[in-house]
């Protein structure tokens, strides 16, 4: 158990340091947050989902079989300006670990939209896979979670400068198909709060770190 630990918190360290921004809107679902045994609950996050700092509300309903969250957030995009961004998720069971596969296996989907002058219309599709592990009252979650991304976009062409680069013209295709790969961790001491972290790379550059609460009976 110690050896997939160790494994899941190396991957999170290399995919961090390959990580590289490949967009210039603000998707809702970067990054994902999702692992097969993320707590229910409302999560508090302070997020960089590419462009610039911002904060993320996130509700998950408790269970292991199909679960369904809410999203809400605001973000700085490449100009310093505010967008808004949010969405639905839905997850079910697809594998449980055993002794002869050590993880558990979700699948993921979803639809969400970020917005400013024009908008990203984004629908995930993929998987989770984690394990839960306790030891004496301390929990430690680690998950990995491939996903491809359809972007739709409902706006025009527009110049921009970043804050290290002259000005320069993003072109969008109004379909685009992507792939993003997150890796995340939920861990607490108490068995109530939660500290909760996510990176995504590929077609998506994203971090999130921030903390949940119990779910709501």
């Amino acid at each position: 158990m110690m050896r997939m630990v160790m494994g899941f918190s190396l991957a999170a360290v290399l995919v961090a340091t390959l990580s590289t921004p490949t967009s210039a809107q603000v998707p809702w679902e970067s990054p994902l947050l999702i692992g097969p045994s993320s707590p229910g609950g409302v999560s508090f996050f302070l997020v960089d989902p590419g462009e610039g700092l911002g904060a993320l509300g996130q509700w998950q309903a408790s269970g292991t079989s199909r679960r369904v969250g809410f999203r809400i957030g605001l973000a700085e995009t490449h100009d310093d300006r505010m967008s808004v961004f949010g969405g639905v998720d839905f997850t079910g069971h697809i594998f449980s670990h055993s002794a002869d596969f050590p993880l558990d296996i979700i699948w993921v989907t979803g639809l969400g939209v970020g917005v400013r002058d024009d908008a990203i219309l984004t629908i995930p599709m993929g998987v989770s896979m984690g394990r839960l592990v306790t030891e004496e009252g301390f929990w430690f979650h680690p998950y990995l979670a491939p996903r491809l991304v359809v972007d739709a976009y409902l706006g025009d062409d527009v110049t921009h400068e970043h804050h290290d680069q002259g000005p320069h013209r993003h072109s969008h295709d109004d379909l685009d198909l992507g792939f993003a790969l997150d890796v995340g961790a939920d861990f607490s001491f108490t068995g109530n709060w939660a500290i909760r972290v996510g990176v995504s790379v590929g077609d998506r550059d994203g971090l999130a770190i921030g903390f949940s609460v119990p779910a709501w009976n």
